[in-house]
């Protein structure tokens, strides 16, 4: 690359950097007189302002559905989330809650076989507990009472937890009294727990109803953001460019409406357009300059092209009238011994 392309691309990128900084400055000054639209009362450039205007509203208003959108479906998902926490909440009160059944269960069971809790009201548990010493006695008697009830102990063992916890469901349900302090402590336990699971059913299927009216508006709603975020960067960049129009034009028509009264700060903004427009037109006559320089070394480069053909041609040139003149002398020979033979 020559020294004038290499300050050619230079010139093209200063250029180019001016232009920026002119087209951030119209903006600046567009957006500062719409700011002072009030105060200014300009007289010029008033479709612009209102297309300015306009463009703006268009990008608030797609901005505050897409904002309300954005808001609902981070809601729906909070949803999601919080009855997600509440179904495992669930699922661990509900190990808590057979985990303390079965213990408080076994301990009524115990306190039964001692008679030591109310046998009308525990008269299931007070049954179970006959019906495993019959069992228990058959065990030590004949061989087939044996083999029969170690069949018929193993299956009560294997429903054991169960039947422990059926214990505990009648001391809640019927409120009849459990003997010792570890065997209250439980059974309040298991009654605050049952409290809380009703209360957090009721909460759950709230949420769920809430989430499944939602669940459509959310989908549509999250299949159209994509558009909305363009649709969004459309209408921006329309108003970046109704801003730039008002704000040019009114830096070329500054005389019509610049007065004693305008704001410190517009008057900021048109020096400094000033300033920058003095620096394109400077780049510009260099970049025309170079311009004209490029197409003269491009003329040369021609010259000098057609200068070297020339030189070829000349050289053939000689080459040929030296083969004319051999021909012509080859001719004149030939002529005097055509001379010689008349004789």
């Amino acid at each position: 690359m020559s020294a004038v392309e290499e300050l050619s691309v230079e010139i093209e990128e200063k250029e180019r950097t001016i232009r920026e900084k002119i087209r951030n400055a119209e903006m600046r000054l567009g957006a500062t007189a719409i700011k002072y639209k009030e105060m200014l009362g300009l007289h010029v450039g008033g479709r612009l302002l209102e297309a300015a205007l306009e463009a703006s509203s268009f990008v608030c208003e797609a901005e505050a559905a897409d904002r309300n959108t954005k808001i609902f479906l981070e809601e729906f998902r909070k949803d999601q989330s919080d009855l997600e926490d509440k179904l495992n909440d669930e699922k661990a009160r509900e190990a808590e809650l057979r985990r303390l059944s079965i213990r408080l269960g076994a301990m009524i069971y115990e306190q039964c076989s001692f008679s030591l809790l109310d046998k009308e009201a525990y008269r299931v548990v007070y049954d179970d507990v006959e019906e495993d010493r019959k069992l228990e006695k058959d065990s030590s008697g004949t061989f087939l009472s044996k083999i029969l009830g170690s069949g018929k102990a193993r299956m009560r063992k294997m429903g054991e937890e169960g039947r422990f916890i059926s214990y505990s469901e009648i001391a809640v349900k019927s409120g009849s009294p459990v003997d010792g302090e570890n065997a209250v402590s439980m059974l309040n336990m298991i009654v605050s727990l049952q409290e809380k699971k009703v209360q957090e059913e009721k909460e759950i299927d709230a949420l769920q109803k809430k989430i499944a009216d939602s669940r459509e508006k959310a989908r549509t709603a999250e299949k159209g953001i994509p558009a909305s975020d363009d649709n969004i960067r459309k209408l921006r960049k329309n108003e970046e460019e109704a801003v730039v129009s008002y704000g040019s034009y009114l830096y070329d028509k500054g005389a019509e409406w610049v007065d004693k009264d305008t704001p410190s700060d517009i008057l900021d903004l048109l020096e400094e357009l000033l300033h920058l427009h003095g620096e394109h037109d400077e780049v510009l006559s260099e970049k025309e300059r170079l311009d004209r320089e490029a197409k003269a070394d491009d003329y040369r480069a021609m010259i000098e092209s057609e200068e070297g053909k020339i030189m070829v041609l000349e050289k053939e040139k000689e080459r040929i009238d030296r083969e004319i003149a051999e021909i012509k002398k080859e001719i004149e020979v030939l002529r005097m011994r055509i001379e010689r033979l008349g004789r």
